[in-house]
């Protein structure tokens, strides 16, 4: 079985505690991570030993078609349009908690994963 590569959206203190437990998961390979703080983002790929960095989730999509997954970290409120761009990117997502700010997010985010055949 090959890795899963994912995309890391968010470098910020959550963002940091998933990469340590990702350390630990042979089979998942962060291939990519964006963030829209520059001196965040190059503190926290410095850290993991990510060379692809994007300073946002729009670039970061676009220019890595090989990722299988995303991982969304951000603010609360970002949740729900990270999520979605990178579900009709074709990715499966993992969200942090809480899923979105409204229940329509939630739903508008469900709609996608089922329009793109996608887990979220």
């Amino acid at each position: 079985m090959s890795k899963v590569k994912i995309g890391l959206i968010g470098a910020g203190n959550i963002a940091n505690a998933h990469l340590e437990a990702y350390r630990n998961v042979p089979d998942a390979e962060i291939v990519a991570i964006c963030d829209i703080n520059p001196a965040r983002l190059a503190k926290t790929a410095d850290r993991f030993g990510i060379q692809r960095r994007y300073n946002d989730v729009e670039s970061m999509l676009a220019a890595n078609p090989d990722l299988d997954a995303a991982d969304v970290c951000v603010w609360n409120c970002s949740h729900a349009d990270c999520s979605i761009k990178a579900l009709n990117a074709g990715l499966n997502v993992l969200c942090e908690k809480p899923m979105a700010y409204s229940a329509r997010e939630a739903e508008e985010m469900l709609a996608a994963a089922e329009k793109n055949g996608k887990l979220l």
